[in-house]
């Protein structure tokens, strides 16, 4: 609970439960339903009434407090109720935003940001201030490209050494995951290192949310130190991982290339096993980037370095075209 130090929080709980109990008969009346304030305050009356006639015969104290917290919150007739009539308000303009990158920022739900007008306290100002920030960012981020190529395979197929030979001729920036969450793990001044560190000691995967917001870091020091193209490999490792990545970071994230091996023939059994369960979890990832004509090239990653290297040169270079093309 965020409450201020100063403030009831149990009553705060309590007047923010109370409020919901209301709506739970009449329903949700947002704002643009076209119901006058009066006869939504009714119609909540009502609903309180009607939960305190149900409370009555078995406790009918109880039934009392609810209708009193009700009215305490609709009035504003304390600290408490203020700040959780603010929060409320606050909590609709993170749905409408959360909303917002779920629809990757095709959709611009301003509308909602006019309850930002009705927020007093000075918590419920300051909470505020953070999500108009982010919201801006956001956007802001939507209208900038992230050019980067997905560099996706089955293990020991040479995606590593594929990147290093791309960024040595194209000076685009190598980011693998597995390297960033070391450099990450080892990082004094990163709130998250140690546990990061106890992942990879343990084995056990980081949380997507700090994956992702990672990689974002990663990328936007590439730009900002003049590296226009990024490329990723060790991410996305399933369909989950790429939608919250376009979510979070960039719908647009141009262009995308899959190495996979030809060979059937593997003699080491884990190694075996391991290709095996990359095909099974990439499947619905390569649908998902097949998807986007133009921005996807499979490439046999069987033969020699520099036959594969050819052959991986001459899709990057038609991707970089296809993005001036668009440009």
């Amino acid at each position: 609970m965020f409450a201020p130090d100063d403030l009831d929080k149990d009553r705060c709980i309590f007047l923010a439960l109370c409020h919901d109990i209301a709506e739970s008969v009449v329903g949700d009346i947002p704002t643009f339903a076209g119901v006058t304030k009066e006869h939504k305050f009714k119609l909540e009356d009502f609903g309180t009434r009607y939960i305190q006639s149900l409370l009555n015969p078995i406790n009918p104290t109880l039934g009392t407090k609810i209708r009193t917290a009700w009215l305490e919150y609709e009035e504003g007739r304390t600290a408490e109720a203020r700040f959780i009539r603010d929060m409320d308000k606050l909590e609709c303009m993170i749905q409408a935003y959360e909303y917002e990158q779920r629809t990757f920022g095709e959709k611009d739900l301003e509308e909602f940001q006019g309850l930002s007008s009705k927020i007093s306290s000075a918590s419920g100002k300051a909470w505020l201030e953070l999500l108009q920030q982010e919201r801006q960012a956001h956007f802001s981020k939507r209208k900038r490209r992230n050019l980067l190529i997905f560099v996706i395979g089955a293990p020991g197929i040479g995606k590593k050494t594929q990147c290093a030979l791309l960024c040595q001729k194209f000076g685009f920036q190598h980011i693998s995951l597995d390297d960033v969450l070391h450099e990450r793990s080892h990082d004094p001044t990163y709130p998250h290192a140690e546990f990061v560190k106890d992942c990879l000691e343990e084995k056990v995967e980081v949380p997507r949310e700090l994956t992702i917001s990672l990689l974002e870091r990663k990328i936007n020091e590439g730009i900002e130190g003049g590296k226009k193209w990024s490329l990723v490999h060790g991410f996305p490792e399933c369909i989950q991982d790429l939608v919250e990545f376009e979510e979070k970071v960039d719908l647009t994230h141009v262009n995308k290339t899959l190495l996979t091996s030809g060979s059937e023939a593997v003699d080491e059994l884990d190694v075996a096993k391991r290709i095996q369960d990359f095909r099974v979890r990439n499947a619905e990832v390569e649908n998902h980037l097949k998807a986007a004509e133009g921005y996807f090239k499979e490439i046999n990653g069987d033969g020699h370095v520099e036959e594969v290297h050819g052959e991986v040169t001459q899709a990057v270079k038609e991707f970089i075209q296809h993005v001036e093309g668009r440009a």
